[in-house]
């Protein structure tokens, strides 16, 4: 989403369907991903240069996608000033998604917001998550849990993040599901242990602001994270984080990213 369908947006949404998308290193699984996406930028059939041996003619091309930042769209960039609220009504045109906006419930009526957690089952995953359904269950939550399976059918959950108030997950590609949510939402992110709030508040704090929602960031503690079990608390995992993330992003993603 970040890397791809925001510049790509930005970039051809002006063109209203009357520009055709080639596509090199085809990736057969982001086409159908993102077929529907694709279908409302372009209302032609996508083109595999790799795989293609005609000789096409188009009264111009546009070489490349024009990306901004991370996650997000500068409207003084942008060639007619597109704005991340531009790609969010987009998307809930192309989805067909109800809820524009996230109002409060009346909890006298025995409506209760919904909360929903993404799950993960190999890094960074949440070691306490029948704690935190239940707390957030007793708080007055109405709690939905999203398995990778299902975070993976984009157009089925699209409608499930739409439907919430709130979404809860750790650092990672699963919330830039957030582009789902209705305005005044809150994302709540749970940053990785390993000095890594500048990134992450970056990845999806600042975007969120873009995108009319409410932000929180929750940092781990030492005491909190799995890499207790692994490293005494002498080690430099603790003590001296800055001296594991100057050795490169190769590091800093197996200790805090895939470590934990």
């Amino acid at each position: 989403m970040t890397d791809g369908i925001i510049p790509l947006f930005n970039t051809v949404r002006e063109y209203d369907g009357r520009v055709q998308l080639v596509i090199t290193d085809y990736n057969r699984k982001w086409v159908d991903k993102f077929q529907r996406i694709l279908a409302a930028l372009s209302r032609y059939p996508v083109i595999n240069l790799d795989a293609d041996d005609k000789v096409r003619c188009f009264p111009s091309v546009h070489v490349g996608t024009e990306g901004h930042k991370e996650m997000g769209i500068i409207p003084a960039l942008s060639r007619k000033g597109y704005t991340m609220t531009d790609f969010r009504n987009f998307l809930r045109s192309v989805y067909s998604l109800k809820r524009e906006w996230s109002t409060p419930v009346n909890r006298t009526s025995g409506d209760r917001p919904r909360l929903l957690m993404i799950l993960r089952r190999n890094s960074r995953a949440f070691a306490n998550e029948a704690e935190a359904v239940a707390a957030a269950t007793e708080v007055g939550f109405e709690v939905v849990s999203a398995e990778p399976q299902v975070v993976s059918d984009m157009a089925r959950f699209a409608e499930v993040v739409n439907s919430c108030d709130v979404m809860v997950g750790v650092h990672g590609a699963g919330l830039t599901n957030l582009v789902f949510l209705p305005r005044n939402a809150t994302l709540v992110q749970v940053v990785p242990w390993g000095d890594m709030s500048w990134g992450s508040n970056a990845a999806f704090g600042a975007p969120s602001a873009d995108m009319g929602l409410r932000y929180v960031q929750y940092e781990t503690t030492p005491e909190e994270t799995t890499l207790k079990y692994k490293y005494p608390r002498d080690h430099a995992v603790f003590t001296d984080v800055a001296s594991i993330n100057r050795q490169g992003y190769g590091m800093t993603w197996e200790l805090f990213l895939n470590g934990q």
